[in-house]
C-alpha cells in the first residue's frame, strides 16, 4: 500500500510539473482585455503614456475609446465628493496663493512684462557701441567683429587674461622669494662682519680660534 501511495504521489507531481510547463507564462499580455481594461483605468494620463511604451498590445489598449470613457464616467463619480470637500480651499484662498489667476491677475502680468520689455529695449539704446567700449579699453578689440583679424568670443578672452595674470603672479612670487633670500643672506653677512669687527672676549677669541684651525690656517700663538 505504501508503494502504492508513493507512485501515485510522484504521478501527480509529475501532472503537475507537465501542467506548469504547458500552461503560458505569467505575462500581462497573457490576461484577457477586460482584466487589463480595468487595470489601465486606475492610471493616470501620464502613466498610461509610459504603458503604452511598453508593447503593441499594451499601446491599442491604452488608446482605446472604451478605457478613456470608463476613465471619464469614473471621474465624474469621484470629483463631486472631492469638490465638496471642507478641506477644499477657497477660491478666494486659491486667488490668494496665485493658483487660480483672474482675468485682473492675466491682465497685470501681461502688463509688467511690457513694462520690462520698454524699460529693457531702453536701456539697451542707451548702451555704448561696442566700438565706444574698445576705445574705453572695457573690451577687447579682438571680440569686436571687423576691429581684429580673428573675432574670439569674449568668454575665451577672459579666460586667456585670466592665465596671463596667474604667470606674471608666478613670476613676482618667484622674484620676491630670490629677492628675499638676497636680502636675508646680506643682513646676515653684515651681522657676522659686525660681530667679527665688534667681537671682545674670551669666546670671540677661542670661536675665531677654533674656526681658523678647521680651515686648515696657520694659526700662531698670541703673545
Amino acid at each position: 500500500m505504501a508503494d502504492d501511495d508513493d507512485l501515485l504521489d510522484q504521478a501527480g507531481r509529475l501532472s503537475l510539473v507537465a501542467a506548469a510547463a504547458a500552461s503560458p507564462p505569467a505575462c500581462l499580455e497573457y490576461m484577457p482585455n477586460e482584466i487589463l481594461l480595468h487595470v489601465l483605468g486606475f492610471l493616470d494620463v501620464s502613466d498610461l503614456l509610459a504603458t503604452s511604451r511598453t508593447s503593441h498590445l499594451l499601446r491599442c489598449l491604452s488608446l482605446s475609446p472604451v478605457l478613456h470613457q470608463h476613465r471619464i464616467r469614473r471621474s465624474r463619480h469621484l470629483l463631486p465628493p472631492l469638490l465638496s470637500s471642507p478641506s477644499r480651499p477657497s477660491l478666494a484662498d486659491l486667488i490668494a496663493r496665485h493658483i487660480f489667476l483672474t482675468n485682473t491677475s492675466v491682465v497685470s502680468r501681461r502688463l509688467a512684462r511690457s513694462l520690462v520689455s520698454i524699460r529693457l529695449s531702453r536701456r539697451l539704446a542707451a548702451r555704448p557701441s561696442p566700438e565706444a567700449l574698445v576705445h574705453r579699453a572695457v573690451l577687447p578689440p579682438e571680440c569686436v567683429p571687423g576691429l581684429a583679424a580673428v573675432h574670439i568670443a569674449p568668454g575665451l578672452v577672459a579666460a586667456r587674461k585670466a592665465v596671463e595674470k596667474e604667470r606674471l603672479r608666478d613670476v613676482l612670487r618667484r622674484w620676491m622669494a630670490r629677492q628675499g633670500c638676497r636680502e636675508l643672506e646680506m643682513r646676515q653677512e653684515v651681522a657676522k662682519a659686525v660681530q667679527e669687527t665688534r667681537g671682545v672676549g674670551r669666546v670671540w677669541r677661542l670661536t675665531r680660534f677654533w674656526e681658523r684651525v678647521s680651515k686648515g690656517d696657520q694659526v700662531l700663538p698670541s703673545v
